[in-house]
């Protein structure tokens, strides 16, 4: 036999009037026994748990009226509940999660974001590695210019031996970082994507760049090592690596990087840029005999006399390299 409501709520409201909130609250189960989704009494209950002190259970009542609402396509009204949850138990990592996905099936971004930040941060506090990428990874695809959260996913993609996917976070980073004119925030990216591809030799070469912009030369030259193992006729590492030997005042290990590109210059035909790389010598070194009859020659007879000095063989540079 059905239950009858309006008797059960009247009983109850006099139990709420005497201060027996327990009472009251078990004349409403009788209610829900038969209609788990009835909202109405649903919220009467949670407040009564409030009354009483009791917000973990406050917090379970009101979680089926927002469930419920949801169910019913009654969007807000089921986030209104939710932010009440929340506020009552900020540790339900399931009521975060679900006011998240509310609020972006509303169209609400940035609250959306906010929210799963919070879940991310709960997920990192308990050591929950896998759902804190889980997280990180909806929080890119939801917003890809969040540069801090594709930073985080790519870090922890590389812990976990995800190589390809890291990078590609990083790269997505790296990219946005430049295009704004973040250089700081760029080069440490820049470094994070240089460790994941040992071989990607023209990073390897820009963070050389980088490096001596800043004046760091010394990094700068750890960089151009690299390099110049791979490749040690390659004109950009050449020319770096003279400004570098240059900042640090090492004239004699300038001078033979620069004769070094003048001969490389000659054997491909490039007459100009040896000559350029031969004056560079000059300035240097006004008393350079190989300068000398590089430029005094001509370019024809520079590419005579080249293989005689010593730029012509390899170089070798070192322990300050």
């Amino acid at each position: 036999m059905a239950v009858d409501k309006n008797k059960i709520i009247a009983e109850a409201t006099k139990h709420v009037q005497k201060g027996a909130y327990d009472k009251a609250i078990k004349s409403y189960e009788k209610i829900l026994a038969e209609d788990a989704k009835d909202v109405r009494i649903l919220l009467k209950v949670g407040e009564l748990h409030q009354k009483k002190g009791d917000d973990k259970a406050a917090a379970a009542a009101f979680q089926k009226v927002a469930e419920t609402y949801a169910e019913q396509g009654f969007f807000l009204k089921s986030v209104a509940v939710y932010k009440q949850i929340v506020k009552l138990d900020p540790d339900d990592v399931r009521a975060n999660e679900r006011l998240a996905a509310l609020y972006q099936q509303l169209g609400l971004m940035s609250d959306a974001m906010a929210q799963l930040q919070t879940v991310a941060a709960a997920h990192e506090k308990a050591g929950d590695l896998g759902r804190l990428t889980e997280v990180l990874r909806r929080m890119v695809e939801l917003d890809p210019d969040n540069i801090a959260s594709s930073i985080k996913l790519g870090e922890m993609q590389a812990r976990a031996g995800q190589a390809a996917a890291a990078l590609e976070c990083f790269r997505r980073a790296a990219a946005y970082l430049k295009r704004n004119s973040r250089a700081d925030e760029y080069l440490k990216v820049a470094e994070r994507i240089a460790v994941l591809t040992p071989d990607d030799h023209a990073l390897t070469r820009e963070l050389a760049h980088i490096y001596l912009g800043k004046g760091d030369t010394k990094r700068a030259l750890a960089k151009l090592q690299l390099s110049f193992k791979v490749d040690a006729k390659d004109v950009e590492t050449l020319q770096l690596l003279a400004q570098a030997f240059r900042d640090l005042g090492q004239t004699s290990k300038t001078l033979s990087v620069y004769k070094e590109l003048a001969r490389v210059h000659e054997e491909r035909g490039r007459a100009g840029d040896a000559r350029a790389a031969w004056r560079k010598v000059q300035e240097l070194a006004p008393d350079d005999p190989d300068a000398a009859a590089a430029l005094g020659a001509g370019a024809g007879a520079a590419r005579r006399v080249a293989p005689a000095h010593p730029a012509a063989t390899p170089l070798a540079f070192g322990p300050t390299f």
